[in-house]
């Protein structure tokens, strides 16, 4: 937490530092100025576009968007280049000085459609062709480029002496209403996004908005609005930038992450999982019971084990199939793990033998349940639901703090398995002999 709150502050205070140098740098020379922040803004669009273009094979949620997007943030990236080499006072096109009004609004268009065009692509199931889109945008800067330094039919939108044109002013409000309109496309795609990227995204066309406006007030290339309106726009790159590097780099390595932990844990609990019945496994049994035992060597309190076998298995498997058999040992496992509760552990330790582990629960206690086990059992055998009948024999074993005090605890988990054994060997015996004594 505190490394985070220091992450944090570091952040504000590159933040501040930033943008408290760029307007010390506007006072001194504007050019300088407005040259850093749209190389700001350009090496951003262009980076953009390399990480979401080398990330596309491993990015699955919104990858349409995001990536056309990057591909036409790439381009308004190139505008954005033209526009700072034809800014009034460069004086790298000298035949003109207001190029970079119309390379603005023409960028400033391109990005707008480009993010209204992506959120609507969301809506199609197909897949976007990024080398078509990218063939489209090249064509299309291209074109706008001609426009405005061959042919010189891009409108006017600025004027030496009476400054901004109605063009441009007008473009400025319909730019606006774009971006409005991307951010109610945005906020109605509802799941589509995650909250991170939704929040970034919203900051970035919400800055975006500003910008707008900003530009569509300023009177001067060099006066405080225009200066303003630089700011807005590398807060609104920068956020933007934000939603990409999450999408594209941090969440499908948490995903990945992620993925590989639920498929550990997934196989983990294969390991511990009895194919046929669904309880856990001899493994399994033997793990809990360790571990059982060793809480109850350190801490206290007590352990009652129930070995269960069941009764007929082989005499259905002869007379009915083992598919029969299987039904037999999977009804008994069912029995068993409606009947035990949440705190307790039902496992099938092999073949017909099950084991119950019963911690805090003493003999008495554990003698009640198996009365509600039986309970269970004989249900099931007056409503005739199997060709078979359903029994077992059951012996119990306790352990406590005292037993682990006086031996090891290897040596407890066997004297536990063989007492219950032998108890239920015993229950056993005394069934065959009250069926001999009937017959």
């Amino acid at each position: 937490m505190n490394q985070s709150r220091e992450n944090n502050t570091y952040k504000i205070l590159f933040v501040l530092a930033t943008g408290i140098g760029l307007y010390l740098i506007s006072l001194v020379n504007y050019l300088l100025f407005h040259s850093l922040a749209e190389l700001f803004s350009v090496m951003i669009g262009a980076t953009m576009f390399i990480i979401t273009w080398y990330a596309r094979e491993y990015t699955r949620e919104h990858f349409d968007f995001l990536a056309f997007v990057s591909v036409s943030y790439l381009f308004v990236a190139l505008m954005d280049v033209l526009h700072t080499l034809a800014y009034q006072g460069m004086a790298v096109f000298p035949d003109a000085d207001f190029f970079a009004n119309q390379l603005w609004v023409a960028a400033r268009y391109m990005e707008s459609l480009s993010i209204l065009v992506g959120l609507l692509l969301m809506r199609k199931p197909r897949k976007t062709n990024l080398v078509l889109v990218f063939m489209f945008y090249a064509g299309l800067t291209l074109a706008i480029s001609l426009s405005v330094f061959v042919f010189k039919i891009f409108p006017v939108c600025y004027v030496a002496g009476k400054g901004q044109t109605s063009f441009k002013i007008i473009s400025e409000f319909i730019i606006i209403g774009i971006l409005l309109v991307d951010v109610y496309l945005l906020n109605r795609s509802g799941d589509q996004f995650d909250a991170t990227v939704s929040r970034n995204l919203n900051i970035s066309l919400m800055a975006a908005i500003g910008t707008e406006l900003c530009f569509t007030l300023y009177l001067s290339n060099y006066d405080w609005v225009n200066l303003a309106g630089h700011y807005l726009k590398i807060i609104s790159f920068y956020f933007l930038s934000r939603a990409v590097v999450y999408t594209s780099i941090q969440k499908p390595y948490a995903t990945i992450f992620r993925r590989l932990t639920e498929k550990e844990a997934a196989l983990e609990q294969v390991s511990l999982t009895d194919e046929l019945t669904g309880l856990y496994n001899r493994r399994a049994a033997l793990t809990f019971l360790g571990k059982t035992l060793n809480q109850i060597q350190h801490s206290g309190g007590e352990l009652t084990i129930c070995f269960i076998d069941v009764d007929g298995l082989k005499r259905t498997n002869d007379r009915l199939g083992h598919l029969a058999g299987d039904d037999l040992l999977v009804t008994v496992a069912r029995l068993l793990d409606q009947t035990v509760r949440e705190s307790d552990y039902a496992c099938r330790i092999g073949g017909d033998e099950f084991l119950l582990l019963l911690p805090q629960t003493t003999e008495t206690e554990a003698q009640a349940l198996l009365r509600r086990v039986h309970d269970a059992r004989d249900q099931i055998n007056r409503r005739n639901e199997k060709p078979f009948p359903v029994d077992f024999s059951m012996g119990l074993a306790y352990a406590s703090q005292e037993r682990l005090a006086h031996a090891s605890l290897e040596q407890v988990m066997d004297q536990l398995l063989e007492e219950a054994d032998d108890r239920m060997y015993a229950d056993k015996k005394s069934k065959q002999a009250a069926d001999l004594s009937k017959a």
